[in-house]
């Protein structure tokens, strides 16, 4: 098989930073079990290992399209896409279990949030014409339609980014240490860079201009490493 050195390229942009985060992630989540075990270290975690997994699998994605295209691709693009969103229930979940709300938000409501919130975004992503695939090889990326693209950011918008908002206001409150305040800070910042992510996947998987793809590819591995180390050490290692 021939091999084009532009996607040999493409594969080492792609490949290589998703093996590298996969791998950051997971020493973060040892990190944070290490120190312990909590409620709040097991959320953080979970946040982490979907990601992870997102990024396992797109890296799969990766050779698998780069070697012997498929329509199982298309199937593994789906569980990745749900993974990354559904990562972020956890960081709703972590933020509440920080304001100290474990009385009034127990277990079995952050899995009823967790459990809904999946439900709600699988259904979303299987809606019929919502997600299709480009009959041409080298394009192997999903595409979104643009009432999927609407659809999409209204519900992340109500799902996480205004909740998000609503508690890192009331986070700020409860923090009246000027060294707490300036971790928290660090945390938001990286909740931030999350949220950045998310719109700017919604809007990669919509519009198909070839530049944008290319400097958004390069852009979300720094926001993503810079978010997750943000999240860690603003709060996620003092747990």
């Amino acid at each position: 098989m021939a091999v084009d050195i532009t996607e040999i390229s493409r594969l080492f942009i792609v490949f290589v930073p998703q093996i590298f985060m996969v791998v950051l992630f997971s020493f973060l989540i040892f990190k944070i079990l290490k120190r312990n075990t909590n409620r709040n270290s097991l959320t953080l975690s979970g946040f982490y290992l979907t990601v992870s997994l997102s990024l396992a699998m797109n890296g799969i994605v990766v050779l698998l399209s780069f070697f012997s295209p498929g329509e199982y691709i298309e199937i593994i693009y789906l569980i990745l896409n749900f993974l990354v969103i559904f990562s972020f229930v956890f960081v709703i979940v972590f933020i509440l279990g920080i304001l100290k709300l474990k009385y009034v938000f127990t277990v079995k409501k952050a899995l009823v949030i967790i459990l809904a919130y999946g439900i709600v975004w699988l259904i979303m992503l299987l809606y019929p014409g919502g997600i299709s695939h480009p009959e041409s090889p080298e394009n192997w990326a999903p595409v979104y339609s643009p009432p999927l693209y609407i659809a999409a950011n209204i519900l992340f918008t109500v799902s996480f980014t205004i909740p998000v908002v609503y508690y890192s206001i009331r986070l700020r409150k409860l923090f009246k240490d000027s060294g707490l305040k300036k971790k928290l800070s660090l945390f938001l910042i990286g909740i931030m860079m999350l949220t950045i992510i998310i719109y700017g996947a919604f809007l990669y998987n919509t519009w198909q201009d070839p530049t944008f793809k290319t400097v958004w590819s390069l852009s979300i591995t720094v926001l993503l490493i810079s978010s997750g180390l943000l999240i860690y050490y603003g709060i996620g290692r003092d747990l």
